[in-house]
């Protein structure tokens, strides 16, 4: 095989990779940065939904006040999300780039929640604005 078709499937993996890095937002609800940190003061009925897992929150922290679900996938809806289904949810991960976010966002509307959003510039896009974080620790006391 001659080096320019080895070096041509190569970046057509490399992009398709890329492309699949995306989260998929189809039918979610977005809020930015600012708009979150301006509910965060103006609105009693917001929950902030943290899908980190423990290694990202200790290394970045988290948002002040965040629920902090026990996994992005497999959370209990209904032991770990409020009671009250009209409260607005916001979801965030890591990144733009993780679509662990959406993928609690949308297990949020499943379990029957209406107001279900995500910030979708992630905990890293909250602290490159200068917002606020908290630090975590790792289980076991480890940081």
């Amino acid at each position: 095989m001659k080096i320019h078709s080895v070096l041509s499937i190569a970046f057509a993996f490399a992009l398709a990779a890329f492309a699949g890095c995306r989260p998929d937002l189809t039918g979610l609800e977005v809020v930015g940065v600012d708009e979150l940190a301006s509910w965060r003061t103006s609105r009693g009925d917001l929950t902030i939904c943290d899908a980190n897992n423990d290694d990202t929150r200790a290394r970045f922290g988290v948002i002040p006040g965040a629920l902090l679900l026990s996994s992005y996938r497999d959370y209990d809806a209904a032991a770990e999300l409020p009671v009250d289904k009209e409260r607005t949810l916001v979801f965030y991960c890591p990144s733009e780039m993780c679509g662990a976010a959406a993928d609690a966002a949308r297990k949020a509307l499943a379990a029957g929640h209406r107001d279900v959003r995500v910030m979708s510039a992630g905990i890293a896009g909250w602290r490159d604005a200068g917002r606020p974080v908290d630090a975590h620790a790792r289980p076991g006391g480890a940081s």
